[in-house]
């Protein structure tokens, strides 16, 4: 369940740390936060994506083709990406399986965000997650280029999209695994 007082890790705009406040007033008042979005991608060069949970409190029933959360005062972005994909996904991942890429920031989203993006690599089919239902509603893997045509090409307003998408699936696209 979304917790609105949970406090988030509040940053200016040039990401430096502020006051921690709670989720429902940093959204309002449109304050920078810190979030970590991990794109998890297998050898067929395909990326796992979510149908986020109808439960969310933004976004609700979307589709979205990374994981990731709000980081708590002080938290450091790795921590964060792998602790959410583990709680979400239900499975053991900790921060050196995680590709580090950069930390986008932008205001032209929802809400106002810097988001330390990272690569993941699994081979694990979606029936093996036991993925949180309060979180997510359905998985799917689907190749890169499906992606970029969804969120590049036709830009879909069934999906989640972010100014930095062409970017990192060109990175993702570059991996070696």
């Amino acid at each position: 369940m979304i917790n609105d007082q949970e406090l988030l890790f509040i940053v200016d705009e040039n990401n430096k740390p502020l006051k921690p406040e709670p989720r429902s007033f940093a959204h309002k008042k449109g304050l920078w936060h810190r979030t970590s979005g991990v794109w998890i991608t297998n050898k067929e060069k395909q990326i796992l994506c979510q149908k986020r949970s109808l439960q969310k409190d933004i976004r609700p029933g979307m589709w979205e083709a990374f994981f990731g959360g709000h980081l708590a005062p002080g938290e450091e972005y790795g921590h964060n990406a792998a602790a959410e994909v583990s709680e979400e996904l239900g499975i053991g991942v900790n921060e050196s399986m995680l590709i580090p890429y950069k930390v986008f920031g932008s205001d032209k989203l929802t809400h106002k965000e810097f988001q330390q993006v990272f690569g993941l690599m699994l081979d694990v089919k979606c029936g093996e997650f036991s993925f949180e239902k309060e979180e997510i509603d359905q998985l799917s893997w689907k190749p890169i280029e499906e992606i970029r045509n969804i969120l590049v090409v036709q830009r879909s307003s069934e999906w989640v999209l972010k100014p930095w998408d062409e970017e990192v699936l060109d990175w993702l696209a570059s991996l070696q695994f």
